[in-house]
């Protein structure tokens, strides 16, 4: 039998020392010690995409963020103990190039090409750093991932967050199996089908390690980051936030949706789609369980019900749009006509309410890429058939688990709040399994902190089979 793959991504801040390179080569000791094959896909370096996003504005010094992002490589490969001269003169290259096609000729295209460099360099750097140590190959993503053809093939979504097919490839497992042990690729990109880099968009690398663990069949995709897992609040503001220790699908997917991004949505999917269970787990705390995601049947794990809040979890730059205009439901074709618009201009919905005489729709800016150009095409088509009241920079706090329009019941208190703090919108997710609370954005945290002390921190005990190590008990223990 061929031996077995193992694909192992790691985030920004997990390749970006030489103490986490010096971790990734004992995990991936550890898998060949097993008889294992490993494939490490890597993101940029903590900071890079960003850098490369500032040089693609004319306004800024393009020239000096080149030097300052290769300085913080030359740093790493020093502390790595490695020669990364010729690769970094090599990166020089690239990015000057990409930079001046995309000063000529800006948009999507251009932009995606310049923001996959990030990847490409810390993969490289880590292919040399581990080529010290054991027989490790270079291999490139955009040879095993290409995206699915969108329907508006030049938007900003089709090139910056693009998909692609989850499936097996024995073809390409075939092919890199005739390669060394150690496979390293960059994460985040795919090819958009005629040999030019699409992105799989922000947080994009973790799709990238679902998508070729389903393709190399490997039993599990292993997701190292600087946290944990994930947490039933972002941590960082609630430090009674939680680890989860285990999820099913749905749950996950509904986390990494609506604002829980320690790992992308479309990695949860990709999972899914295949049956691949996914192991988050922390770098710098490689003895912590982590969280375990996989199918269950049910909305059980190990027998235990699931019912109930597993998370609050916030989504912040949302736009939301009422339209209002006479005897909406009883146009026919008029909810069509206004999703049309919005789809014709590479935009989607998150969530929508209607009424009588008013249509209310929030929107992910993040997601969605939205600018000022891109809102103000969209509130002029709306306009031809709508008064519209725009409500920019809006947050949208979610209680995420199985069973949760139950939770009604149990606000108590907390339902008083909303005097105070006036809802825009309040919607149940069809498979119930998310409730979202629609609010102006100084208003989130207070409510996020008065639910997750409710309806979680007043419910989680030692011997729950979700609920693992509050956050603030790690950070003590540190």
């Amino acid at each position: 039998m061929p031996a077995p793959w193992r694909v192992l991504k790691f985030g920004g801040t997990s390749v970006n020392g030489a103490e986490q390179w010096q971790a990734i080569a004992g995990l991936v000791a550890a898998h060949r010690a097993n008889g294992d094959r490993v494939v490490l896909v890597c993101s940029a370096l903590a900071g890079v995409t960003n850098a490369l996003q500032a040089m693609s504005v004319p306004e800024n010094a393009a020239p000096q963020l080149l030097d300052k992002l290769l300085q913080q490589h030359e740093r790493l490969a020093a502390t790595l103990g490695i020669d990364a001269e010729p690769l970094l003169a090599e990166a020089r290259e690239r990015i000057e190039r990409a930079v001046a096609e995309h000063a000529r000729e800006p948009g999507p295209p251009r932009l995606a090409a310049l923001l996959a460099n990030g990847e490409w360099l810390s993969s490289r750097l880590g292919q040399v750093f581990l080529a010290t140590r054991m027989a490790v190959d270079w291999v490139d993503a955009t040879e095993a991932l290409q995206v699915v053809p969108e329907r508006q093939a030049e938007s900003s979504r089709a090139w910056l967050s693009a998909r692609c097919e989850a499936r097996a490839d024995p073809a390409l497992a075939a092919r890199w199996a005739g390669l060394a042990p150690v496979l390293i690729t960059q994460g985040f990109v795919a090819n958009k089908g005629d040999g030019r880099p699409a992105l799989l968009g922000r947080g994009g690398s973790d799709t990238s390690a679902a998508l070729l663990a389903c393709r190399l069949e490997a039993p599990e995709v292993e997701i190292w980051t600087d946290v944990p897992g994930l947490f039933s609040a972002d941590p960082l503001q609630e430090p009674g936030a939680r680890l989860l220790q285990q999820l099913d699908y749905g749950e996950a997917l509904e986390m990494a949706a609506s604002g829980a991004r320690v790992v992308h949505p479309r990695c949860i999917r990709a999972a899914s789609d295949c049956g691949l269970p996914l192991v988050i787990r922390d770098i710098r705390r490689p003895r912590l369980r982590g969280t375990r995601i996989e199918r269950s049947a049910d909305g059980a794990l190990g027998g235990t019900p699931l019912e109930g809040v597993k998370a609050v979890t916030r989504q912040d730059g949302m736009l939301v749009i009422l339209l209002e205009n006479l005897d909406t439901r009883q146009q026919v074709g008029f909810l069509a006509w206004v999703f049309a618009v919005i789809s014709d201009l590479g935009v989607s919905v998150d969530l929508v309410a209607t009424s009588e005489t008013t249509t209310t729709l929030a929107i992910n800016g993040v997601d969605n890429h939205l600018d000022r150009h891109l809102v103000t095409a969209m509130s002029e088509k709306l306009s031809r058939r709508c008064r519209l009241r725009l409500y920019p920079n809006c947050s949208c706090v979610n209680l995420v688990g199985r069973g949760v329009r139950t939770v009604l019941a149990d606000l108590g208190d907390s339902a008083r709040s909303f005097q105070e703090w006036p809802l825009l919108m309040l919607s149940l997710s069809a498979n119930d399994m998310c409730l979202s609370f629609l609010v102006q954005a100084g208003q989130a945290n207070a409510l996020l902190h008065e639910l997750h002390e409710r309806l979680v921190v007043g419910r989680a005990t030692d011997s729950h089979p979700v609920f693992g190590v509050a956050w603030g008990d790690l950070e003590r223990a540190d």
